[in-house]
């Protein structure tokens, strides 16, 4: 059965000036509770920017805290609102994608948060703030934090979506290169930094970050599938293809697409939870897995997205050209380790993605002001005299 997603809805309407205002109370909010805490914690101390009970770790846990907040909170009340559609798929989907959101904005806000710190005390070596320096210090993070957090929930779409998730894989695997006491992990493969012998910091960092990837690349693909949806409905075949009986069969498939992509957010989800030091049968099952949904989608796309431009097609499969040159380089000719290759096909799968997130964005935009012409000629404003 087709997917339903209505394009109209009679629920209340959210402005950006609701936005707006609600983000501002949250941050206000949020900063009344980021000054408590802060009063109540450094009272009687000087904490450092950063440490143990340091100004940076409470800022990090309030700021974390407002961020889960403020982000379940503008999915309930505004998202929802804005994107009526997520109100008709079922509440476990509904639930899974809240969940991936406020994850990944309670991660990265925790993550920016100890960075900035850190660097400040490594730029203000041995400073110790007051009582009232800490607590206000506290009380202005978390409530950008809430601030930024709201806006950025309230406004997700499957083209913003897909850049948190890229900053994020980045920042959080990054990170984990950073923390491994291992400095030679890179000989052996990128999941090394995934166990426990690379150390505790790299350990958790690494798995959670895939988690929690895995999670938002299930959101991401709602808001994805909705828009192929969209697209599907106005599709035509090309005059020039017409004469083909196999392209005039063809119709976008969005269902496909969502498994695919699915799949891929399940297995890396799935590699985040079982390390390769723990069971590498499985492990490598997981990347098998994500890696066949990739390339099914890669081979298909000319058959599961029709209307796509001729040059997406060639890029898509170009991307699995590249695949099989990098694993050649690997395999055959030795010209880098594992690592090596692992690097090629992660910066080959998103450099991918980002090309079908940034064409179907631009293809649903040029669809909405094609309806919006269509709309003006069939209502015509009154001509004053």
């Amino acid at each position: 059965m087709p997917y339903q997603y209505p394009e109209v809805t009679l629920s209340r309407r959210v402005t950006e000036l609701d936005i707006e205002r609600r983000a501002l109370w949250a941050g206000l909010l949020c900063s009344v509770f980021g000054l408590t805490v802060g009063l109540i914690f450094f009272a009687g101390e000087r904490p450092a920017l950063f440490g143990r009970w340091s100004v940076g770790l409470v800022s990090s846990v309030c700021g974390g805290t407002a961020a889960a907040m403020s982000s379940a909170y503008a999915f309930r009340a505004i998202l929802r609102y804005r994107e009526p559609w997520l109100r008709r798929i079922p509440t476990w989907r509904q639930l899974l994608t809240a969940l991936g959101l406020v994850l990944v904005h309670v991660a990265s806000s925790v993550m920016m948060i100890l960075v900035l710190f850190h660097l400040f005390q490594r730029a203000f070596f041995g400073l110790h703030l007051d009582v009232l320096a800490g607590s206000l210090a506290v009380s202005a993070v978390t409530g950008l934090t809430a601030y930024l957090c709201l806006v950025a929930t309230a406004r997700t779409s499957a083209e913003t979506l897909s850049v948190v998730l890229g900053i994020f894989m980045a920042s959080g695997v990054l990170i984990s290169m950073l923390l491994a006491e291992e400095q030679q992990w890179w000989r052996s493969m990128f999941s090394f930094l995934g166990t426990t012998q690379a150390g505790r910091g790299s350990f958790w960092t690494f798995n959670l970050t895939l988690i929690i990837s895995g999670l938002v690349l299930a959101a991401f693909t709602e808001f994805l599938t909705r828009d192929l949806v969209l697209l599907s409905r106005t599709y035509r075949c090309r005059p020039a293809l017409r004469r083909y009986k196999l392209a005039r069969k063809l119709r976008p498939r969005p269902r496909v697409v969502r498994w695919c992509l699915v799949v891929v957010a399940t297995a890396i989800v799935g590699i985040g939870l079982v390390p390769v030091n723990v069971s590498p049968q499985v492990h490598s099952g997981f990347v098998q897995l994500a890696s066949a949904a990739m390339i099914i989608l890669l081979m298909g796309t000319a058959v599961l997205l029709p209307g796509y431009p001729a040059v997406f097609h060639l890029m898509s499969y170009a991307a699995v050209g590249a695949v099989w040159v990098a694993f050649v380089l690997w395999q055959d000719w030795s010209y880098y380790n594992l690592t090596g290759f692992e690097l090629a096909v992660v910066a080959i799968m998103f450099s991918w993605i980002s090309v079908f997130i940034r064409t179907t964005s631009a293809m649903t935009r040029d669809r909405e002001e094609r309806n919006q012409s269509r709309i003006s000629q069939d209502h015509p404003l009154p001509h004053r005299s």
